[in-house]
């Protein structure tokens, strides 16, 4: 997801093993990477429905699994607060 404005990356969506979050599963997901502040990464990440940051920076990134744990609603709210963070 490039800012189509400049080079930041507001997140990446990527196909990982549940493995790589910590499952125990070696079942391929679909997952979305996402930055936020330390605090709200820090506050949110609940290795439920949010880890920490896949392939990324785990201060300042978080990753969700896009199977329906997290309703589409709360996801664009997450790409937003993630695409305020590359202004």
């Amino acid at each position: 997801l490039p800012d189509v404005q400049g080079d930041a990356i507001t997140g990446a969506m990527l196909s990982v093993s549940k493995r790589k979050l910590g499952i125990s599963s070696d079942e391929i997901v679909e997952i979305l990477d996402l930055r936020n502040s330390f605090e709200k990464v820090e506050k949110i990440i609940d290795h439920k429905k949010y880890y920490p940051g896949w392939h990324m920076n785990k201060k300042y990134w978080y990753t969700i699994i896009l199977d329906g744990s997290i309703s589409l609603k709360d996801i664009y709210k997450c790409i937003d607060e993630s695409y305020q963070m590359t202004k």
